[in-house]
């Protein structure tokens, strides 16, 4: 959805918020005092700090997916995403706290819970990222120069917690002051923040089904979720704060700088190449050149034809005043789809159905041009309805997006769901899919003896996942 203009409250945060590479959880630079600042000037930017997260850890998990190739370096071998865990400590858990102690303080509970669903997405960001991470102890500053690490099953109940209690916050109807224009992605409107609760819940529970069943309660949520693309937790740049994607990648090839482009698999499910269908997205999404052919690049492949697509300011997730997508409707319909296809594969049909027009909508594509994709033997399945293909569509929804990453751990990376998918070979050996990140250099030289006891390589599958 696209909301205000938030320009200028963001200049008028920025001094609140210096970023560093390497943030070390043991102190607290940058935690503004209850006395000199106000709830309106603090939320602009913990949002967007929570969207840089996701940007942050899109580019790298996007080369995981097979979104993107560096054209440059090459395919992966190994990431911290430092910045990512600098951003949730420095610009978001710190100023997140102060929000929610200052909200309490003052009888603000709408605020109060804002600020509780927006720390349970980066609290999921850490477990989905690094598994165990600094949480109950990292923000006590000098009281504790060495936080421990809570586990991910902990974290996760920390994450659902927040949730819970953020929900009764936003269910309180007095609140001595209220979030409006300062609200960058709901503009104040509280119903809309409290579908996000439940569409969350509903992704994080989803995050948890090898540990249980939780089919009933993901239902549950999905029922009392984001209805329409209107509801789409998002947040949307302007021509003055750049959507981030635009000045990494797009904005570097006006300026004849070439980083990161779409690679190989992504163009190969959009194109026909995979799915045996050309997807009405793909000329939204990419752009090639003179040839009028989609050609992803492979680094890992010397054999690979040449790439002919780039991810242009003029394509949909790379204009200066794209929105950036953390959770859509359309992913939500996907989740109900996935969870209904055993049980009710006529309503898994009718929500996989739902799931692709929302994320065409949410592009632009002609009504026409969904209508004959949909049509499609490759698309319609007689009715019915297929894991690999929720999982086509959620693919391709979630472009760049860090949320696809947990699906293909949950399943393993299987190219019995991700069809097509494949473990490069770099040197003559398989670059093993990435189950993880590595902590950041910086917990090392700074939190070492919870460093040792937490490092696990890449390729070591999480908690969550077994």
């Amino acid at each position: 959805m696209k909301l205000i203009n938030y320009s200028i409250i963001v200049f008028l945060v920025l001094a609140f918020s210096a970023c560093e590479d390497h943030f070390d959880v043991n102190t607290d630079p940058t935690r503004v005092s209850e006395e000199n600042v106000t709830l309106k000037v603090l939320l602009p930017t913990v949002i967007q700090g929570t969207s840089d997260v996701h940007y942050l850890t899109g580019s790298s998990t996007s080369r995981v997916a097979h979104y993107t190739d560096d054209i440059v370096n090459g395919y992966y071998q190994m990431f911290s995403m430092s910045g990512a865990w600098s951003t949730i400590y420095l610009k978001s858990l710190n100023n997140l706290a102060t929000i929610i102690e200052k909200a309490e303080v003052e009888g603000s509970p709408h605020y109060a819970g804002v600020a509780k669903v927006l720390q349970a997405v980066n609290v999921a960001m850490l477990a989905d990222c690094w598994e165990n991470a600094p949480y109950s102890e990292a923000l006590k500053g000098s009281e504790n120069i060495s936080p421990s690490y809570d586990n991910q099953e902990k974290l996760y109940m920390e994450v659902m917690a927040l949730l819970n209690d953020g929900l009764k916050d936003l269910e309180q109807e007095e609140s001595f002051t209220s979030p409006g224009v300062d609200d960058l992605i709901y503009g104040g409107d509280i119903d809309k923040w409290i579908k996000a609760i439940h569409s969350l819940k509903a992704r994080y529970l989803l995050h948890l089904s090898k540990k249980s069943d939780n089919t009933a309660a993901i239902l549950a949520e999905i029922d009392l979720g984001f209805t329409s693309n209107d509801d789409d937790f998002q947040l949307t740049y302007t021509s003055t704060i750049a959507n981030p994607w635009f000045s990494a990648v797009s904005k570097k090839i006006v300026e004849n700088i070439f980083t990161v482009t779409y690679a190989a698999h992504f163009m190969n499910t959009l194109n026909g190449e995979f799915f045996g269908v050309i997807d009405p997205r793909l000329p939204i999404i990419a752009e090639t050149d003179s040839v009028d052919t989609y050609i992803g690049l492979a680094s890992y492949d010397d054999d690979a034809p040449t790439y002919t697509v780039l991810p242009s300011v003029n394509t949909y997730y790379m204009m200066v005043e794209s929105p950036l997508l953390m959770m859509t409707y359309s992913e939500l319909k996907l989740i109900e789809a996935e969870m209904k296809m055993q049980s009710n594969p006529g309503e898994a049909h009718a929500a996989y159905v739902a799931g692709i027009r929302a994320n065409m909508d949410k592009l632009g594509v002609d009504g026409a041009d969904q209508d004959a994709y949909l049509a499609s033997p490759e698309v319609d399945l007689g009715g019915t309805v297929d894991l690999e293909h929720i999982m086509k569509e959620k693919y391709i929804s979630l472009a760049l997006n860090p949320e696809i990453w947990n699906d293909m751990r949950r399943y393993n990376f299987s190219p019995d769901v991700f069809r097509g998918f494949i473990e490069p070979e770099i040197d003559g050996e398989l670059a093993p899919n990435a189950q993880r990140a590595v902590l950041p250099d910086s917990e090392q030289s700074r939190n070492l003896a919870n460093y040792d006891a937490n490092f696990k390589e890449m390729d070591v599958p999480m908690w969550k996942d077994l």
